[in-house]
């Protein structure tokens, strides 16, 4: 119960942080970035402050209008459909709107859902998180692990209507139960997972590896259960858009530069070295390309660096979710989609920065504050 509180408090000193430096924001990015679309007939509806609804920004916004009209938008399937389905059944605790127009505008109850289900899975994926962390190592390395997870730079997301902290959630719960040897449980929590993002299928990889190593035939039977979710998802796809993998053939419609057909690490830094050599170096575009270059070679440079002290299940686990979002020829949201990797290697984190963790807790949590605001104010981030 102590670590229970102390992690809560530790979330709840976040949460405020966050909406300090979203409410900011205003005073450095006066101008509002609109970098993506139903500000107006999502966000603002809500009648609630900026720094308040801006937690709805950009993929949010789709997660919400999926949430009241299902699929159809063109390419929302992109979108998988967990996180919509779970704010829809539980905006029903909030009062509707009836004088709104629904096809022009959505509901302020789907907004509260989704922020309150974003940050109540947050809360408790960081328990879970220490309690997996504390099973390899002890209990400091485990809290300043959660510590740091929560001033990394781009933690913010998993306090936005994202999939980001379910996705955590999912993932460090499956694995905790595995590690308890839990393995028709975790079977059913991966099966969620792979409805709730593509990269859900890489816990497949996890399993498998770790219901080889448990020598205990049942577990492997449990393996089947694990993709039905994305089968689920694909046969739903299949029924009412005569095509299964749309998810993946959307995915050029939502980023610059990604392409429907794979394309190797090599190729994309290639790239962003072009980028680097022909972009004004005081722009955003810049900015945002040096952001995802280093937060997708730092991770990738520390897996290999500590291949050997990684338990192998957890670093191919991370390895395949990095690789995974750079084989549409871009880095684009990797700083976003890293932190499910960072997380399986905070504790090594820990231990290799020792006594300097504190300055650079500080500085991690100063570049936090920057990507906020950002974000808040309608620039691309991740």
């Amino acid at each position: 119960m102590h670590i229970f509180k102390r992690i809560t408090t530790s979330f709840l000193i976040w949460r405020l942080v966050l909406f300090l430096a979203a409410f900011a924001s205003i005073y450095f990015l006066p101008v509002f970035g609109a970098r993506f679309p139903y500000a107006d007939r999502v966000l603002e509806i809500t009648h609630l402050p900026y720094w308040v609804w801006g937690w709805g920004n950009f993929d949010g916004v789709h997660y919400l209008r999926i949430a009241q009209d299902g699929y159809l938008a063109q390419y929302s399937q992109a979108f998988f459909p967990v996180f919509p389905m779970l704010i829809k059944l539980v905006s029903f605790i909030f009062p509707k709107n009836l004088s709104l127009n629904a096809t022009l505008y959505t509901d302020p109850s789907f907004f509260y859902s989704g922020l309150i289900l974003s940050n109540l899975f947050f809360l408790s994926s960081l328990y879970i998180l220490y309690k997996l962390i504390n099973l390899d190592f002890k209990k400091d390395v485990a809290s300043l692990s959660i510590v740091l997870l929560l001033v990394f730079p781009t933690s913010f997301y998993f306090g936005a209507i994202y999939t980001e902290s379910l996705f955590l959630f999912l993932s460090v719960l499956s694995v905790y139960l595995v590690r308890k040897n839990r393995f028709f449980l975790a079977a059913i929590i991966i099966s969620i997972s792979t409805a709730t993002r593509i990269t859900g299928i890489l816990l497949i990889l996890f399993y498998l590896i770790e219901a080889i190593g448990s020598k205990k035939k049942l577990n492997l039977v449990w393996l089947l259960i694990t993709p039905l979710g994305l089968l689920a998802y694909m046969y739903y796809l299949k029924i009412v858009f005569n095509n299964p993998i749309y998810f993946l053939t959307s995915q050029p419609s939502f980023g610059a530069g990604r392409s429907d057909s794979l394309i190797l690490l090599p190729q994309v830094i290639y790239r962003y070295i072009r980028i680097f050599l022909t972009t004004n170096i005081l722009t955003l575009p810049f900015f945002n390309a040096f952001l995802e270059f280093v937060f997708t070679l730092f991770p990738l440079t520390a897996l290999v660096i500590w291949f050997k002290k990684i338990r192998f299940s957890y670093w191919v686990f991370s390895l395949t979710t990095l690789l995974l979002g750079t084989f549409t020829g871009t880095f684009l949201s990797m700083p976003r989609f890293a932190l499910i990797s960072i997380a399986f290697i905070l504790p090594q984190i820990v231990i290799a920065t020792g006594r300097y963790i504190k300055p650079i807790l500080f500085l991690l949590g100063l570049m936090a504050s920057i990507l906020i605001m950002l974000f808040i104010r309608g620039y691309w981030v991740a």
